[in-house]
């Protein structure tokens, strides 16, 4: 790829970011201000997008992990028993594990499957559960992301300026799309934290949220599926 096709398409990327980067304060809108009408509609919107989103991404790359284990035992076969290594073999697990690891990350956020501290936060008031929410998505969650965001752009693009690929002449050719992963896990992973953060100023309120995918529990108790109303008085 053409230096000047591949800033051409940062600049637009970046663009794009600096615009939707208000959106990740509107949970703390609906904190501060949670009468305001506009901000509830998008939040339900956004967060029934996201988790959809996510949700979808995680169900298609879940389908890599039994080509990845039997890659590898054709891997292990093929070089025990006829002394014979495919470098393409040999490097392919790492591309299909890096997949599921970095683009499976916000499904795993979003079904509740990330690691957490159980012992403290099962015995939580849903209204205390959701303020931790969004405590972790403000000083944990989006300072990490928007960091490997910002940290990652010169080598990825310099990776896919150069095309980068194995080390090995038979090796798969495709560095810059694991490297590209880096930035995709940042932007789905912020996302279902906005997502999980939207949710969570809802719930304090009282207000009600969509439901989530099948399969996946609610948050923050029980979430009827017509749209937000005005809490109870």
């Amino acid at each position: 790829m053409e230096r000047g096709t591949a800033e051409l398409i940062g600049a637009f990327i970046q663009g794009v970011g600096w615009v939707i980067l208000p959106l990740l304060l509107l949970p703390l809108i609906i904190l501060i201000a949670p009468k305001m009408a506009f901000a509830r509609n998008l939040a339900t919107h956004l967060i029934s997008i996201i988790d959809c989103l996510n949700y979808g991404l995680g169900e298609i790359v879940k389908w890599a992990l039994p080509f990845l284990v039997v890659i590898i035992v054709i891997s292990v076969v093929l070089l025990s028993i006829f002394g014979i290594s495919v470098t393409k073999l040999n490097e392919l697990p790492i591309y299909l594990h890096a997949a599921v690891i970095m683009l499976g990350s916000a499904a795993t956020l979003l079904a509740g499957q990330h690691v957490r501290v159980d012992i403290f936060h099962t015995s939580m008031s849903p209204n205390r559960k959701a303020l931790i929410d969004l405590i972790g998505l403000y000083l944990l969650i989006l300072p990490t992301c928007l960091t490997l965001l910002w940290m990652s752009q010169s080598f990825v693009t310099q990776s896919w300026i150069a095309m980068e690929g194995s080390n090995e002449a038979d090796g798969v050719n495709g560095v810059f799309l694991i490297k590209s992963l880096l930035p995709l896990f940042a932007i789905t992973l912020s996302a279902q934290g906005l997502s999980i953060g939207l949710r969570a100023a809802l719930a304090v309120h009282g207000y009600n949220r969509p439901l989530r995918p099948d399969y996946v529990p609610p948050l923050f108790g029980h979430t009827p599926s017509k749209p937000a109303q005005e809490p109870p008085r």
